[in-house]
């Protein structure tokens, strides 16, 4: 998903010099490489404050961090079910809508509201899931694959999940394919379900979402039905790019990451697509959504600070900048039609968003969920299951 700086799972990256600074710190704990740090500069030049960033590695370990209490974070940024997870027991504090100058429900991507419909309805206090988090990027899982493969492609668009789980015949390809797996347990559990959905094993369509030893068991089977070339993160994306993958389940963020990355120097819409035609993605009708949201933990202490921090990522300007760094799916209409149009004179991105669309949502026939939070029970099954799976 995000990048993640090699050899650490958590850094610290003080803007400025700690020395001798009698500034107000805002403490924001974030992924890799998810932010534009010119853009954070601009805010504590306009605010006179210094920001902290510390890196985590993984809503994991976000959330151990936060439930250590030994660091009081202004601002953080984790996934959807584990947003859920901590509001759930009290870590989370509501955040000010008046506060921010910024916040229009309706200024928001459809696919954005479509998700954030989807959040805290067992939560009775919460008649407005912009109360507790902001969304700051956010999209769907896909299949990343090797585009140079004759064929692959339109493999992939026929059997869908099928593609990542069922060793494919043996006569469709020159060699055996080599399939990746994103290395976290919920997503591959999730996943599972999706396969499981889309070929009859289950007819509940919130299999992904659902709790059940009995799914824990059927995943436990699709996962064990192909031998996974690797089990990564990150590096899916990478060796997908080099040829030393050929195929894998993952964040199509991932993908636009690669995009951008690779054509860093193109400058034309010719450039762009020589750049990046041996790399694909594909989206299966029914898919895992998600969103990465901006949230205030409840022994924040610096609120109003928070507030402002979030109004600032909400102005299109700031989030245009935003997401020339990261790669991710915009959350805001405006600059989602900035990027598409050209407007700013991006040419390569625009290609990217109007070949690859950032907002499949629209489609009505598309289905995407974004994934609820689990006990800490159920979540201990789910890994171990997982590291069972990948032991063998």
């Amino acid at each position: 998903m995000k990048k993640i700086i090699a050899l650490f799972t958590i850094l610290v990256l003080p803007l400025v010099t700690l020395a001798c600074s009698s500034k107000l710190t805002l403490n924001v704990l974030n992924w890799g490489e998810y932010i534009n740090m010119d853009v954070v500069k601009a805010f504590e030049e306009e605010y006179d404050v210094r920001v902290r960033i510390t890196l985590a590695s993984s809503n994991e370990l976000m959330e151990q961090r936060i439930k250590a209490q030994t660091t009081s974070y202004d601002i953080v940024i984790p996934s959807d079910y584990m947003i859920e997870k901590l509001y759930d027991e009290g870590y989370l504090q509501k955040i000010n809508l008046e506060l921010l100058t910024n916040y229009n429900s309706e200024s928001f991507l459809d696919g954005v509201n479509i998700i954030m419909d989807q959040m805290f309805l067992d939560n009775v206090d919460v008649a407005n899931p912009y109360t507790v988090t902001i969304p700051y990027f956010w999209g769907v899982f896909g299949i990343m694959f090797n585009n140079s493969i004759p064929g692959l492609k339109e493999y992939i668009e026929s059997n869908e999940w099928k593609s990542v789980f069922e060793v494919e015949p043996a006569s469709l390809f020159n060699t055996p394919l080599r399939v990746g797996m994103y290395d976290v347990p919920r997503f591959a559990y999730s996943s599972a379900m999706l396969y499981a959905n889309q070929v009859g094993l289950v007819g509940d369509v919130n299999a992904l979402n659902t709790a059940s030893q009995s799914y824990l068991s059927q995943a436990e089977t699709i996962l064990g039905l192909r031998n996974y070339h690797v089990f990564a993160t990150d590096n899916l994306k990478k060796d997908i790019e080099l040829g030393s993958l050929d195929l894998a389940f993952t964040y199509v963020g991932d993908f636009f990451d690669t995009f951008l990355i690779l054509t860093e120097e193109a400058t034309t819409e010719a450039q762009a697509k020589s750049l990046t035609n041996h790399i694909g993605v594909y989206v299966p009708a029914s898919t895992i959504a998600f969103f990465d949201g901006m949230v205030i933990p409840t022994d924040a202490k610096n609120v109003e600070l928070a507030h402002k921090f979030i109004d600032w990522f909400l102005d299109p300007e700031n989030a245009y900048e935003n997401s020339g760094i990261v790669g991710y799916t915009t959350a805001l209409q405006s600059v989602y039609d900035v990027i598409l149009n050209g407007t700013k004179g991006d040419v390569v991105r625009s290609v990217m968003v109007r070949d690859y669309p950032y907002n499949p949502m629209k489609d009505e026939n598309f289905a995407a969920k974004p994934l609820l939070a689990f006990s800490d029970s159920f979540s201990n099954n789910i890994t171990t299951m997982y590291n069972r799976v990948r032991a063998k």
